[in-house]
C-alpha cells in the first residue's frame, strides 16, 4: 500500500512539474505578444498624422487624412482591444492549466496584432509618401523654375544660334508655366500626390528642352555650314579630278552628294521643330558617307600614283623572271646529266615558264587598259597589285628551285667528305685493336668489320653512278655511318673485356694452390681467352674469384678504374 501511495505521489509530482513548465511557456508567449501590442500602440502614427494637419486639408489630402485617422482608430479601438482580450483569456486558461485553449487564445491574439501591424505599416508608408512628396515638390519646383529662367535667359542672349528653332523652344519653355500653375493648383487643393506626378513630368520636359538647347546650335552649324562645305569640297575635288583625266563615273558621287544635300535640308526642318533625335542619327550617317567619299577619291589618287610608280617596274620584273627561268632550265638540263631527278623536280622550270607566260599576258592586257584611259585607276591598281603578288610568289619558287639544284652538288660534296671521314675512322678503329695487344678478335667482330667495310664501299659506289641519285647516296651513307658507329662501340667493348679478362685470370692464378677447387674454372677462362671469347673468359674468371675472395673483385675493379683515370 505504501508503494502504491508513493507511486501516485511521484506521478502527481511529475504532472505538476510538466504543468508548471507548460504554464510558464504560455506565460512567456503572452508576455511577448503583450510587448508587441505595446510596441504597435506606440508607433508614431499620431505624430505623422499631426504633420498632415500642417498641410492643406482639402481634396485628396483631406480624403487620405480621414481614411488614415479612421484606420488608426480601428487599430486602437478594435484590433488592439480584441488582442488584449485574447491575451487575458489565455492567461486565465493557463492559470487553470487549460494549455490547449490558452495557446488557441494566443494564436487569435497574434493574428489580430498582425492585422493591426499591416494597417499601421500601410498608414505610415502612405503618410511618408504624401509628406515626402510635399517636401520634394517644393524643392524641385524651385530648381525647375530656376532652370527655366536660365534657359530663357540663354535663349534670349544667343537667339541667333538657334535660328527658327528659337521660337519653338520659347513656346516649349513657356508651356512649362502651365505645368507650374497646375502644380500650384493641385497643391492648394491638397492633392500633393497628383502634384508630385506633375513635377516629375515637368522635370522630364525641362531635361529634354535643355538637351535640345545644348545640341541644336551644334546640329545647325553642321547641317548649315560644316557638312554642306565638306560636300562642296568633295564635289569640287571630284570635278577637278575628272578634268585631270580620272575616270570616276563608277562612283556616282554627284548623285550621292545631291541625295545628302536633300537629307540635310530635311534635317534642317526637323531642327526647326526641335525634333533632334532623328537629326542626330541622320547626321552620323551623312558624316560616314562624307568620310567614305573622301576615301574613294583618295584611293583613286593613290591608285594613279601606284600605277605610275610600279607598272613599268613590274614589266621589267616579269622580263627578269623570264630570263631567270631560262637560266634555270639550262641549269636543270645540266644537273640532269649528273644527278637523277624525278619528273616532278625537273618539270618545275617548265611549269614556271607557263606561269610567267600567263602573267605576261595579263600584264599586256593591263598595259593596254592603262594606255586607253577608259578604266578607273582603282580597278587598274587592284589588277596590278594582284600581278605583283603572283610575280613575287613565282620568284620565290624560282629561288627555292635554284637553291635545290645547288644543294644537290653540296650534298654530293658532303657525302664524299663523310665517306672519307668514315674510312679514316675505320682505320683508327683498327689501330686501336692493334695497339691493345689482344691476341685476336672474336668471329662476330670480324663479321661486323666486313659488314662495315661493305657499307662504306656501297656508299662510295653509289657516288659513281650516273646520273647520281642523291637520295640513294644519302640512304647508303646513313647505313654506313650507323655501321661504323656500331663497330666503334663493339671495338671498345671487346678491348675492354679482353684487358679485364686477362687481369682477372692473372689475379685468380694466385689462388690455384690454396684453392684447387677453382682451378678448373680458371682453366676454362684461359681456354676462352685463347679462343678470343673474352666475354666468357671474363665471366668464368669472375665466378672463380668470387668463390674464394669476394672482396678481391672490388679491389681489382678499383685498380682498373685507377689505371683508366
Amino acid at each position: 500500500m505504501e508503494y502504491v501511495i508513493g507511486a501516485v505521489l511521484v506521478a502527481i509530482a511529475i504532472l505538476l512539474i510538466i504543468a508548471y513548465f507548460n504554464r510558464n511557456k504560455v506565460y512567456k508567449e503572452i508576455d511577448e505578444l503583450d510587448e508587441k501590442k505595446q510596441e504597435l500602440t506606440e508607433r508614431p502614427v499620431a505624430d505623422e498624422l499631426s504633420k498632415v494637419k500642417a498641410l492643406n486639408l482639402t481634396g485628396q489630402t483631406e480624403e487620405l487624412f480621414d481614411r488614415w485617422r479612421h484606420t488608426w482608430d480601428d487599430v486602437l479601438l478594435e484590433d488592439i482591444v480584441q488582442a488584449d482580450g485574447y491575451l487575458l483569456e489565455a492567461e486565465r486558461r493557463a492559470d487553470w492549466f487549460k494549455f490547449k485553449k490558452a495557446r488557441a487564445s494566443n494564436e487569435a491574439a497574434a493574428r489580430k496584432l498582425e492585422e493591426a501591424e499591416k494597417k499601421i505599416d500601410l498608414i505610415l508608408s502612405e503618410l511618408g509618401e504624401l509628406i515626402g512628396s510635399e517636401e520634394n515638390n517644393r524643392v524641385e519646383r524651385e530648381e525647375l523654375k530656376e532652370k527655366q529662367r536660365i534657359a530663357k535667359k540663354r535663349l534670349l542672349a544667343h537667339r541667333h544660334t538657334f535660328g527658327k528653332a528659337a521660337a519653338v523652344l520659347e513656346e516649349q519653355l513657356e508651356s512649362l508655366s502651365e505645368g507650374f500653375q497646375t502644380f500650384e493648383d493641385l497643391t492648394k487643393e491638397g492633392n500633393y500626390l497628383e502634384a508630385r506626378e506633375v513635377i516629375l513630368k515637368l522635370k522630364e520636359s525641362v531635361i529634354l528642352i535643355l538637351r535640345k538647347m545644348e545640341l541644336i546650335p551644334l546640329l545647325m552649324a553642321e547641317t548649315t555650314n560644316l557638312l554642306p562645305s565638306q560636300l562642296n569640297e568633295i564635289e569640287s575635288g571630284y570635278k577637278e579630278m575628272k578634268h585631270q583625266g580620272y575616270l570616276l563615273d563608277h562612283l556616282q558621287l554627284e548623285k550621292e552628294i545631291a541625295s545628302l544635300r536633300k537629307q540635310l535640308n530635311v534635317y534642317k526642318d526637323f531642327i526647326v521643330k526641335t525634333e533632334i533625335d532623328e537629326v542626330e542619327a541622320g547626321i552620323r550617317d551623312v558624316k560616314e558617307n562624307i568620310d567614305f567619299f573622301y576615301e574613294l577619291l583618295e584611293k583613286e589618287v593613290e591608285a594613279k600614283h601606284f600605277l605610275v610608280t610600279n607598272h613599268t617596274q613590274t614589266r621589267d620584273l616579269i622580263e627578269e623572271a623570264r630570263v631567270t627561268n631560262e637560266e634555270l632550265q639550262e641549269e636543270t638540263e645540266h644537273v640532269r646529266q649528273t644527278y637523277e631527278l624525278t619528273e616532278e623536280e625537273w618539270s618545275v622550270p617548265k611549269q614556271l615558264e607557263e606561269d610567267i607566260y600567263r602573267l605576261g599576258q595579263r600584264y599586256d592586257i593591263l598595259e593596254t587598259r592603262i594606255s586607253e584611259q577608259k578604266t578607273a585607276y582603282s580597278f587598274l591598281h587592284d589588277e596590278l597589285k594582284e600581278i605583283q603578288i603572283q610575280l613575287q610568289e613565282l620568284q620565290k619558287e624560282q629561288a627555292s628551285f635554284s637553291s635545290f639544284l645547288k644543294t644537290l652538288r653540296k650534298d654530293e660534296i658532303e657525302a664524299r667528305e663523310k665517306i672519307n671521314e668514315l674510312r679514316k675512322k675505320v682505320t683508327d678503329i683498327f689501330r686501336v685493336v692493334d695497339k691493345s695487344n689482344i691476341p685476336g678478335v672474336p668471329d662476330f667482330y670480324e663479321v661486323l668489320t666486313e659488314e662495315t667495310v661493305d657499307r662504306i664501299k656501297e656508299a662510295q659506289q653509289s657516288l659513281k653512278e650516273t646520273p647520281l641519285n642523291i637520295k640513294s647516296v644519302q640512304e647508303k651513307l646513313k647505313e654506313a655511318i650507323a655501321s661504323v658507329d656500331g663497330l666503334e662501340r663493339k671495338t671498345a667493348e671487346v678491348v675492354e673485356q679482353a684487358e679485364l679478362a686477362e687481369r682477372m685470370i692473372q689475379y685468380g692464378n694466385r689462388y690455384k694452390r690454396s684453392h684447387p677447387a677453382i682451378t678448373e674454372k680458371l682453366q676454362q677462362a684461359e681456354r676462352a681467352f685463347r679462343n678470343y671469347d673474352y666475354r666468357s673468359a671474363l665471366e668464368e674468371a669472375a665466378t672463380a674469384i668470387h668463390k674464394v675472395d669476394p672482396k678481391g673483385l672490388k679491389q681489382l675493379e678499383k685498380m682498373m678504374n685507377k689505371k683508366e683515370q
